[in-house]
Protein backbone atom coordinates (compact mmCIF):
# COMPACT_ATOMS: atom_id res chain seq x y z
CA UNK A 1 0.00 0.00 0.00
CA UNK A 2 1.26 3.47 -0.87
CA UNK A 3 0.55 6.32 1.48
CA UNK A 4 -0.12 9.74 0.07
CA UNK A 5 -0.05 12.96 2.05
CA UNK A 6 -2.34 15.71 0.90
CA UNK A 7 -1.89 19.31 1.94
CA UNK A 8 -5.08 20.86 3.19
CA UNK A 9 -6.24 23.60 0.88
CA UNK A 10 -5.48 26.98 2.36
CA UNK A 11 -8.53 29.17 2.96
CA UNK A 12 -9.09 32.17 0.71
CA UNK A 13 -8.77 35.30 2.83
CA UNK A 14 -10.82 38.35 1.86
CA UNK A 15 -10.26 41.88 3.12
CA UNK A 16 -12.62 44.86 2.96
CA UNK A 17 -11.26 48.37 3.54
CA UNK A 18 -13.48 51.31 4.48
CA UNK A 19 -13.27 54.92 3.44
CA UNK A 20 -12.13 57.66 5.78
CA UNK A 21 -10.13 60.35 4.00
CA UNK A 22 -6.60 60.55 5.39
CA UNK A 23 -7.71 58.22 8.19
CA UNK A 24 -8.03 55.51 5.56
CA UNK A 25 -4.24 55.54 5.31
CA UNK A 26 -4.34 53.57 8.58
CA UNK A 27 -5.35 50.49 6.56
CA UNK A 28 -1.63 50.29 5.77
CA UNK A 29 -0.98 49.50 9.44
CA UNK A 30 -3.68 46.81 9.38
CA UNK A 31 -2.09 45.21 6.32
CA UNK A 32 1.33 45.25 7.97
CA UNK A 33 -0.02 43.47 11.06
CA UNK A 34 -1.96 40.93 8.99
CA UNK A 35 1.13 40.05 6.96
CA UNK A 36 3.20 39.57 10.11
CA UNK A 37 0.60 37.10 11.39
CA UNK A 38 0.49 35.21 8.11
CA UNK A 39 -2.95 36.52 7.13
CA UNK A 40 -2.40 37.65 3.55
CA UNK A 41 -5.58 38.56 1.65
CA UNK A 42 -6.18 36.96 -1.74
CA UNK A 43 -9.18 39.12 -2.65
CA UNK A 44 -10.01 42.71 -1.72
CA UNK A 45 -12.84 45.22 -1.77
CA UNK A 46 -12.83 48.83 -0.72
CA UNK A 47 -14.38 52.23 -0.92
CA UNK A 48 -12.82 55.68 -1.16
CA UNK A 49 -9.46 55.74 0.67
CA UNK A 50 -9.81 52.01 1.27
CA UNK A 51 -10.13 51.40 -2.46
CA UNK A 52 -6.94 53.37 -3.11
CA UNK A 53 -4.97 51.54 -0.41
CA UNK A 54 -6.39 48.26 -1.73
CA UNK A 55 -5.26 49.10 -5.26
CA UNK A 56 -1.70 49.84 -4.15
CA UNK A 57 -1.57 46.61 -2.16
CA UNK A 58 -3.08 44.65 -5.05
CA UNK A 59 -0.41 46.08 -7.34
CA UNK A 60 2.29 44.56 -5.14
CA UNK A 61 3.32 47.46 -2.91
CA UNK A 62 4.28 46.42 0.62
CA UNK A 63 2.82 48.20 3.66
CA UNK A 64 6.23 49.74 4.38
CA UNK A 65 6.52 51.05 0.82
CA UNK A 66 2.99 52.43 0.95
CA UNK A 67 3.85 54.28 4.15
CA UNK A 68 6.85 55.85 2.40
CA UNK A 69 4.67 56.85 -0.56
CA UNK A 70 2.17 58.57 1.75
CA UNK A 71 4.92 60.37 3.66
CA UNK A 72 6.43 61.70 0.42
CA UNK A 73 3.20 62.60 -1.38
CA UNK A 74 1.37 65.93 -1.20
CA UNK A 75 -2.38 65.85 -0.54
CA UNK A 76 -4.96 68.67 -0.53
CA UNK A 77 -2.36 71.37 -1.26
CA UNK A 78 -3.12 75.01 -2.06
CA UNK A 79 -2.33 74.33 -5.70
CA UNK A 80 -5.15 71.75 -5.86
CA UNK A 81 -7.63 74.11 -4.15
CA UNK A 82 -10.36 75.34 -6.47
CA UNK A 83 -13.53 77.31 -5.94
CA UNK A 84 -16.01 75.36 -8.00
CA UNK A 85 -19.70 74.66 -7.77
CA UNK A 86 -19.24 70.93 -7.18
CA UNK A 87 -15.98 70.56 -5.24
CA UNK A 88 -13.26 72.62 -3.57
CA UNK A 89 -10.30 70.45 -4.61
CA UNK A 90 -9.09 69.34 -8.02
CA UNK A 91 -8.40 65.57 -7.92
CA UNK A 92 -5.54 65.92 -10.41
CA UNK A 93 -3.02 65.29 -7.61
CA UNK A 94 -4.50 61.81 -7.20
CA UNK A 95 -4.25 61.12 -10.93
CA UNK A 96 -0.56 62.11 -10.85
CA UNK A 97 -0.03 59.80 -7.88
CA UNK A 98 -1.69 56.89 -9.67
CA UNK A 99 0.25 57.51 -12.88
CA UNK A 100 3.51 57.53 -10.93
CA UNK A 101 2.99 54.20 -9.19
CA UNK A 102 0.76 52.10 -11.49
CA UNK A 103 2.35 50.83 -14.69
CA UNK A 104 -0.94 51.08 -16.57
CA UNK A 105 -4.37 52.62 -16.07
CA UNK A 106 -6.14 49.28 -15.94
CA UNK A 107 -7.29 46.74 -13.36
CA UNK A 108 -5.24 44.16 -15.26
CA UNK A 109 -2.04 45.43 -13.59
CA UNK A 110 -3.33 44.32 -10.19
CA UNK A 111 -2.05 41.02 -8.84
CA UNK A 112 -4.94 40.49 -6.42
CA UNK A 113 -8.64 40.82 -7.41
CA UNK A 114 -10.07 44.15 -6.24
CA UNK A 115 -13.67 45.40 -6.14
CA UNK A 116 -14.05 49.18 -5.92
CA UNK A 117 -17.34 50.58 -4.59
CA UNK A 118 -18.82 53.85 -5.85
CA UNK A 119 -22.17 55.63 -5.53
CA UNK A 120 -23.90 56.25 -8.86
CA UNK A 121 -25.85 59.39 -7.94
CA UNK A 122 -28.07 59.62 -11.03
CA UNK A 123 -29.99 56.48 -10.06
CA UNK A 124 -28.96 56.44 -6.39
CA UNK A 125 -27.37 53.02 -6.34
CA UNK A 126 -24.08 51.38 -5.47
CA UNK A 127 -21.90 50.00 -8.24
CA UNK A 128 -18.65 48.03 -8.23
CA UNK A 129 -15.68 48.29 -10.56
CA UNK A 130 -13.35 45.31 -10.99
CA UNK A 131 -12.03 45.63 -14.54
CA UNK A 132 -11.32 48.25 -17.17
CA UNK A 133 -9.93 51.70 -16.38
CA UNK A 134 -8.45 51.81 -12.88
CA UNK A 135 -7.86 55.51 -12.25
CA UNK A 136 -11.43 56.58 -13.04
CA UNK A 137 -12.79 53.86 -10.78
CA UNK A 138 -10.60 54.99 -7.88
CA UNK A 139 -11.59 58.63 -8.40
CA UNK A 140 -15.27 57.67 -8.63
CA UNK A 141 -14.98 55.79 -5.35
CA UNK A 142 -13.14 58.65 -3.61
CA UNK A 143 -15.11 61.69 -4.72
CA UNK A 144 -16.14 62.99 -1.29
CA UNK A 145 -19.19 65.29 -1.61
CA UNK A 146 -18.27 69.00 -1.81
CA UNK A 147 -14.56 68.14 -1.48
CA UNK A 148 -14.08 66.63 -4.95
CA UNK A 149 -16.32 67.09 -7.99
CA UNK A 150 -18.44 64.12 -9.11
CA UNK A 151 -16.82 61.82 -11.67
CA UNK A 152 -18.64 61.26 -14.94
CA UNK A 153 -18.09 57.90 -16.64
CA UNK A 154 -20.12 57.60 -19.82
CA UNK A 155 -23.67 58.69 -19.04
CA UNK A 156 -23.32 58.00 -15.31
CA UNK A 157 -22.17 60.27 -12.48
CA UNK A 158 -20.33 58.87 -9.48
CA UNK A 159 -19.40 60.02 -6.00
CA UNK A 160 -17.80 58.51 -2.92
CA UNK A 161 -18.75 54.87 -2.36
CA UNK A 162 -19.03 55.51 1.37
CA UNK A 163 -22.24 57.45 0.83
CA UNK A 164 -24.12 54.18 0.41
CA UNK A 165 -21.64 51.60 1.67
CA UNK A 166 -18.55 52.40 3.72
CA UNK A 167 -17.67 48.74 4.32
CA UNK A 168 -18.44 46.95 1.03
CA UNK A 169 -18.11 43.31 2.04
CA UNK A 170 -20.81 42.17 -0.42
CA UNK A 171 -18.76 41.61 -3.61
CA UNK A 172 -16.26 39.31 -1.88
CA UNK A 173 -18.41 37.75 0.87
CA UNK A 174 -19.13 34.59 -1.12
CA UNK A 175 -15.74 34.54 -2.82
CA UNK A 176 -13.65 33.96 0.30
CA UNK A 177 -13.55 31.48 3.18
CA UNK A 178 -12.39 33.96 5.81
CA UNK A 179 -13.44 37.61 5.82
CA UNK A 180 -11.57 40.48 7.46
CA UNK A 181 -13.01 43.99 7.73
CA UNK A 182 -11.09 47.17 8.45
CA UNK A 183 -13.09 50.29 9.37
CA UNK A 184 -11.47 53.62 10.21
CA UNK A 185 -14.47 55.72 11.22
CA UNK A 186 -15.62 54.35 14.57
CA UNK A 187 -18.67 56.31 15.74
CA UNK A 188 -18.14 57.71 19.23
CA UNK A 189 -20.16 59.97 21.52
CA UNK A 190 -19.42 63.68 21.14
CA UNK A 191 -21.20 66.32 23.21
CA UNK A 192 -20.43 68.93 20.51
CA UNK A 193 -19.65 71.66 23.05
CA UNK A 194 -17.15 73.17 20.65
CA UNK A 195 -18.65 73.46 17.20
CA UNK A 196 -16.91 74.38 13.97
CA UNK A 197 -17.80 73.89 10.31
CA UNK A 198 -15.13 71.19 10.00
CA UNK A 199 -16.36 69.39 13.13
CA UNK A 200 -19.97 69.45 12.00
CA UNK A 201 -19.00 68.13 8.55
CA UNK A 202 -16.95 65.36 10.15
CA UNK A 203 -19.80 64.43 12.50
CA UNK A 204 -22.41 64.34 9.75
CA UNK A 205 -20.20 62.07 7.64
CA UNK A 206 -19.75 59.68 10.59
CA UNK A 207 -23.48 59.57 11.35
CA UNK A 208 -24.35 58.97 7.71
CA UNK A 209 -22.02 56.02 7.25
CA UNK A 210 -22.12 54.50 10.72
CA UNK A 211 -25.63 53.04 10.78
CA UNK A 212 -24.82 49.79 8.95
CA UNK A 213 -21.26 49.20 10.11
CA UNK A 214 -22.00 47.15 13.25
CA UNK A 215 -24.02 44.57 11.33
CA UNK A 216 -21.33 44.24 8.67
CA UNK A 217 -18.62 44.04 11.30
CA UNK A 218 -20.38 41.06 12.87
CA UNK A 219 -20.35 39.33 9.47
CA UNK A 220 -16.54 39.46 9.45
CA UNK A 221 -14.34 36.79 11.01
CA UNK A 222 -11.99 39.55 12.14
CA UNK A 223 -13.15 43.16 12.38
CA UNK A 224 -10.78 46.05 12.98
CA UNK A 225 -12.55 49.20 14.21
CA UNK A 226 -10.10 51.28 16.28
CA UNK A 227 -11.42 53.99 18.59
CA UNK A 228 -10.07 57.51 18.69
CA UNK A 229 -9.75 58.01 14.96
CA UNK A 230 -11.62 61.33 15.06
CA UNK A 231 -8.53 62.93 16.59
CA UNK A 232 -6.96 62.64 13.14
CA UNK A 233 -8.00 64.92 10.30
CA UNK A 234 -9.91 63.71 7.26
CA UNK A 235 -7.75 65.86 5.00
CA UNK A 236 -4.46 66.69 6.76
CA UNK A 237 -1.66 64.11 6.88
CA UNK A 238 0.14 65.80 9.77
CA UNK A 239 -0.88 63.11 12.25
CA UNK A 240 -0.37 60.14 9.90
CA UNK A 241 2.88 58.75 11.45
CA UNK A 242 1.32 58.66 14.93
CA UNK A 243 -1.92 57.22 13.52
CA UNK A 244 -0.11 54.42 11.69
CA UNK A 245 1.89 53.43 14.77
CA UNK A 246 -1.19 53.54 16.97
CA UNK A 247 -3.37 51.46 14.62
CA UNK A 248 -0.57 48.94 14.07
CA UNK A 249 -0.27 48.39 17.84
CA UNK A 250 -4.06 48.11 18.08
CA UNK A 251 -4.16 45.49 15.30
CA UNK A 252 -1.35 43.40 16.80
CA UNK A 253 -3.05 43.43 20.20
CA UNK A 254 -6.42 42.42 18.72
CA UNK A 255 -4.88 39.54 16.76
CA UNK A 256 -2.99 38.30 19.81
CA UNK A 257 -6.15 38.49 21.93
CA UNK A 258 -7.91 36.33 19.34
CA UNK A 259 -5.17 33.72 19.65
CA UNK A 260 -3.24 34.40 16.45
CA UNK A 261 0.53 34.07 16.46
CA UNK A 262 3.26 35.15 14.11
CA UNK A 263 3.93 31.95 12.11
CA UNK A 264 7.30 30.25 12.09
CA UNK A 265 9.07 30.00 8.75
CA UNK A 266 7.41 27.54 6.34
CA UNK A 267 4.60 26.75 8.78
CA UNK A 268 1.08 26.15 7.50
CA UNK A 269 -1.48 28.80 8.31
CA UNK A 270 -4.37 27.64 10.46
CA UNK A 271 -7.48 29.78 10.79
Amino acid sequence: MTWFSFKKKQPVIGLTLSGGGMRGVAHIAILKALEEFGLRPQILSGTSAGAIIGAFYSAGYTPDKMRTIVEQATFFSRSSFRLGTTGIFNPSFLIKLFAQYFSEDNFSVLKIPLYVASTEITHGRLEYFSDGKLFQALLASSSIPYIFPPIRIGSKVYMDGGILNNLPIEPIYNKCDFLIGSHMNALVYDDMRKISARKVFDRVIHLAIGSTIDKKGRACDIFFNPDGMTQYSLFDKKGVPDMLDRVYNYAVKLLEEKGYQRPAANSNLKI
